[in-house]
């Protein structure tokens, strides 16, 4: 056993990696599975029980022991108690293509297999290299961005990659702690939009990330072209998109030099959890540089469409104004990492055909470094560290929670992570995607201080004429028909104040709290506890904020029923249609003694 409770992942030889990450995905799925009501269950207590069908049309018997957590109904199932026929479930072929394959119908099945298989490839091939624990000198922000190796809480493709080989999962995933060298190309300015934060300067972005030789070198290739270096933005590029995107697909504009290769810089990066999101290993407070990259993971593929590179910076400045002329912000020190300049090459202007392969391809978004925005004595997590659990079976959270004590710890939890995202809500009119990787968590001696939130360019909701500052929204870029209707979930204007309050339950309350108070649930905090704490400081601050009355009607957190997208549903099914699903509120349960 691991402290606190928690289950070591390292119990013996018969429990390598690669079975650790079969029984995951197994788990993860059948959770899923129950959860969407896509696949009927029994359970008797905690005794849970699914029926798969065999190649020649046999049933068979799946059992775990499973719980329906109060968080949303969200499915938990104990480590090492799935069985098949009365016997240990070890192989997740036999699983997918029982429960899976010979069970559900839909466009995308055998795709949901091939995202799940390549998942087991990967996390198999991540944690078969991974520390036993973090190492002390990497208990800093930007090294623990890349330790986060746990991927999605939820999703059963928690780490697909699809595109990625095993070669570049090394090289580039980062689990794995490579040096990343960025690829660099100049684009004919009349090829290329540059978007920037007000007082923010191109030329000193450039001169972060690269050295004078660097820039000797570039400008050299450009005029051995015959064109000169103003006429030229240049552009990093991730440099798997290089070699698998951007050469074979923009080959016209490279032979017509309005794309210049220019190779690679000399500055060393490293990988956050996001994968296309690079952090300098030589400038410690150097922008993170945002990349295209066509790869996919989870429900997304990681592209970078026009308008949302050049709304970044627009929407930045909007949430710096009001945040900088909300008293209560101030008082809680709410902050974000701003979108200071996004670059794009304009897709628009090519040939049709040219145009579906080459949107989203190529653009970039520089965004602030955490270490700028942090005070002496203060310490910065991403927010799922409180829920990482270290190869050798010990929280990452462990230390400081046994110093401050569970219920210190995470009173000031929800207290700091909470209250600045239900203020947006009831006050602003706004809902921010705060799941765990997009939140920041400040410490003070071990205790949690206030948030800081990043990825803000396409991670913002609201109705323009409920915003309490409508006149200080800015003017963004319209999405094209041809992005909504490859991905009808993103989008920034809503219709209705649901839309934006439903945002706040899927994004920050369905995964990200429910993960916080799974956690706490482990060091000794019932379940039922944490959502009471939560459902407090929210009621806390209606009493205290009795202006916002009708808003808090408007953005009802406290309503019965909440509804959160089915994952699962939409990549089996595509996203011909939406796909949410009405659940009971875990904030309404806790308020009324509902449990």
């Amino acid at each position: 056993m691991g402290t606190s409770g928690f289950v070591t992942t390292l119990p013996g030889k018969q429990w390598t990696a690669y079975t650790q990450v079969q029984e995951r995905i197994m788990r993860q799925t059948l959770e899923a599975l129950w959860f969407e009501g896509i696949v009927s269950y029994q359970c008797k207590g905690q005794h849970w029980t699914t029926d798969g069908t065999t190649a020649d049309g046999q049933t068979v018997t799946y059992t775990c022991i499973a719980e329906q957590k109060a968080s949303f109904g969200r499915v938990k199932i104990e480590q090492r108690t799935l069985q098949r026929n009365g016997k240990p479930c070890t192989d997740l072929y036999v699983f997918l293509e029982e429960v899976v394959h010979h069970r559900l119908e839909g466009e995308r099945v055998q795709h949901f297999i091939h995202e799940l298989l390549e998942t087991l490839a990967k996390d198999s091939q991540c944690r078969a290299n991974l520390p036993a624990r973090i190492p002390a000198e990497d208990r800093h922000y930007d090294a623990l961005e890349s330790h986060m190796t746990d991927g999605h809480p939820y999703h059963p493709s928690y780490k697909s990659r699809l595109g990625f080989s095993l070669r570049d999962n090394a090289a580039y995933g980062p689990e794995f702690n490579a040096d990343v060298q960025l690829f660099w190309v100049a684009a004919q300015r009349q090829w290329a939009d540059t978007a920037l934060s007000q007082g923010v300067s191109y030329e000193q972005l450039l001169e972060q990330h690269l050295t004078v030789e660097d820039g000797t070198r570039f400008e050299q290739l450009i005029t051995a072209t015959g064109n000169s270096v103003k006429d030229y933005v240049l552009l990093p590029v991730h440099p798997w998109q290089w070699e698998h995107h951007i050469q074979p697909v923009l080959t016209g504009q490279l032979s017509r030099h309005e794309l210049i290769a220019l190779g690679y810089s000399d500055t060393p990066y490293r990988a956050q959890q996001s994968i296309r999101s690079l952090s300098s290993r030589r400038h410690a407070d150097a922008p993170y540089i945002k990349l295209a990259l066509h790869m996919t993971n989870t429900s997304t593929s990681r592209i970078l469409a026009h308008h949302t590179t050049q709304n970044a910076p627009l929407i930045s400045d909007w949430l710096e104004r009001l945040i900088a002329q909300d008293a209560y912000l101030q008082q809680l020190d709410f902050d974000i990492l701003k979108e200071i300049m996004g670059i794009s090459f304009r897709y628009a202007e090519l040939p049709t055909l040219q145009y579906g392969s080459a949107y989203g391809s190529l653009g970039t978004i520089w965004r602030e470094n955490v270490s700028t925005k942090l005070h002496a004595g203060e310490d910065a997590w991403p927010l799922n560290a409180v829920s990482l659990i270290q190869p050798d079976g010990e929280p990452f959270c462990a230390d400081v929670i046994a110093r401050h004590g569970v219920r210190t710890w995470s009173r000031e939890l929800v207290r700091t992570v909470v209250l600045p995202i239900v203020h947006l809500l009831y006050a602003h009119g706004i809902a921010l995607e705060s799941h765990a990787q997009n939140i920041i968590l400040v410490l003070e001696q071990g205790l949690p201080k206030r948030i800081i939130v990043k990825d803000l360019h396409d991670g913002v909701r609201y109705v323009p004429d409920q915003l309490l500052h409508p006149e200080w929204a800015p003017e963004l870029h319209p999405i094209p028909e041809t992005h909504r209707k490859f991905n009808r979930y993103s989008f920034i204007h809503a219709e209705t104040t649901e839309e934006v309050r439903d945002y706040t339950y899927d994004a920050f309350f369905f995964i990200c709290v429910t993960e916080l108070a799974l956690t706490m649930e482990k060091f000794g905090l019932p379940e039922r506890e944490f959502w009471k704490l939560c459902a407090d400081v929210i009621g806390d601050y209606q009493q205290q904020h009795p202006q916002y009355n009708e808003r808090f009607a408007d953005y009802d957190l406290f309503a019965p029923d909440s509804l959160i997208e089915e994952m699962t549903k939409r990549r089996l099914y595509g996203d011909s249609e939406l796909y949410f699903r009405s659940v009971s509120n875990p904030l309404r349960q806790a308020r009324d003694g509902q449990w």
